[in-house]
């Protein structure tokens, strides 16, 4: 005689799907990123649901929007467990938009880091690391005669970097530790001066040697001249990154380049659900990065190698196959 299933057998773990953390860089690029910020995690969570509704494919949540009493584990776990989509964490030093230069509440970057390391342990996919934590280089404030000085100057060391050996450590311990306990790292800096191609590549160099998991680079576009420039170290990293890669660009003239670069190789575009007053209005709407995802033909396919010397100087392909010595047997 069968016997008849238990209750727990029917709506209990043996038939539950199992769950599986989605790698950040498994989402398949270029991907709408939606900019999460809010007070607390009931409205976080609501705004990561309308925005998976209106396209979005992986979240940012900003730490530094968060109420202090929410800036815990226990409280934010929720978020990842009621979402089907990756999140990744920031936790800035600045204020709450990424032009703010004023201090977060966060004293330190060990405790900045000590929570993000604490919520890939409760599922977050991983979260975003500058690459001068442990020794800060702060940036230049964008709205001073030197903050503009040093953004217009091409040569401006980029900020957000340190070379010192003893913070580069402690970076690749803490991404070590991140990937042990099933986490990924996206590496940054707001590099925030026209940044030229080799210094874009050298830091690409460095996240890759440090550990990291992808790359974000945003420099400063202050003409109409910069966006080539961004879109070419785009295809400068395209050819020549080893792991996945964010270039952007601050500034009116680094709107044009948010989108355009994603068509070119950057892997996301940085966007936002509705604009309220105040908001960071240079990360696009998420309906329009979706409508020009959907709408231009940006795929490259090998019908390019077609118009290469190489291509034309090449002799005619020997596609010749003994069809029926094969079936025959007769072919080894």
């Amino acid at each position: 005689m069968k016997e008849t299933p238990t209750q727990d057998q029917i709506f209990g773990m043996e038939n539950a799907v199992d769950f599986k953390r989605t790698a950040f860089t498994d989402v398949p690029q270029p991907f709408i990123f939606a900019v999460i910020q809010k007070p607390t995690p009931e409205e976080a969570l609501l705004e990561m649901h309308q925005s998976e509704r209106a396209g979005a494919h992986a979240f940012e949540l900003n730490l530094a929007w968060m109420l202090d009493e929410y800036r815990t584990a226990k409280a934010l776990a929720p978020l990842f467990r009621r979402t089907t989509l990756p999140t990744v964490t920031t936790y800035r030093r600045y204020g709450r938009e990424a032009t703010d230069a004023v201090a977060t509440a966060a004293p330190d970057d060990v405790k900045r880091m000590e929570l993000q390391l604490q919520l890939v342990d409760v599922g977050c996919s991983g979260y975003d690391l500058e690459l001068d934590t442990f020794d800060p280089q702060p940036r230049h404030d964008m709205s001073s005669p030197e903050g503009i000085a040093y953004a217009m100057n091409p040569e401006s060391y980029p900020a957000e970097i340190t070379e010192d050996s003893e913070a580069v450590e402690k970076q690749m311990r803490l991404i070590e530790e991140t990937h042990a306990r099933g986490g990924e790292v996206l590496a940054s800096t707001h590099a925030l001066t026209r940044l030229p191609i080799d210094k874009a590549l050298w830091i690409c160099k460095l996240a890759e040697e440090r550990g990291a998991d992808a790359l974000k680079i945003v420099r400063f576009n202050a003409i109409m001249e910069d966006i080539v420039d961004t879109l070419a170290t785009t295809v400068a990293l395209r050819r020549q990154a080893e792991i996945p890669f964010v270039m952007m660009a601050m500034g009116e003239c680094g709107k044009l380049a948010r989108i355009t670069s994603a068509l070119m190789g950057s892997m996301l575009v940085h966007s936002k659900r509705d604009y309220w007053p105040g908001a960071f209005t240079d990360q696009p709407l998420i309906r329009d990065v979706k409508a020009a995802f959907e709408s231009i033909d940006y795929k490259i396919n090998q019908r390019a190698e077609e118009y290469w010397p190489e291509w034309l100087a090449q002799s005619e392909i020997d596609s010749s196959i003994d069809l029926k010595s094969l079936l025959n047997g007769q072919l080894t």
